[in-house]
């Protein structure tokens, strides 16, 4: 009788420790949900501040964005003609304007370059400026 009583007493013990945990968890659940709550409004407002950072230069002013056709051209223009879209390349991820995050930034150039009607296609690789006529 007595090992029954001490078995009972013991199942009653895990029970209620089981029921502790059970509310620990509930409670740690809630305390997550939460969490992940507040951790998606974090993400929100910092995708906002990276964009609103994109366009600010140094000194706080604000950065026009420039096409990238416009500064191959006003790189073209001082060049001597035909330019190598390799030249080009270097030049243009020195150049604080241009920024890119294409894995082949060469074929992003020569696309831009065979799309306007400013430059002629003169060899492989190979492209000259047509000034505007006026």
């Amino acid at each position: 009788m007595t090992a029954t009583l001490r078995k009972i007493k013991k199942d009653f013990q895990e029970l209620a420790e089981v029921d502790k945990l059970k509310k620990q968890i509930a409670n740690l659940e809630r305390e997550h949900g939460k969490v992940l709550d507040e951790l998606r409004e974090l993400r929100k407002e910092i995708a906002g501040l990276s964009k609103k950072l994109a366009t600010i230069g140094p000194g706080g002013r604000r950065i026009k964005a420039v096409p990238l056709i416009d500064v191959v051209e006003e790189i073209m223009m001082g060049r001597e003609q035909p330019v190598k879209v390799v030249d080009l390349r270097d030049e243009l991820l020195k150049d604080k304007r241009v920024k890119s995050k294409a894995e082949n930034f060469y074929a992003v150039i020569a696309t831009a370059m065979n799309n306007s009607p400013r430059f002629r296609k003169v060899g492989s690789g190979l492209y000259e400026y047509i000034p505007a006529r006026e």
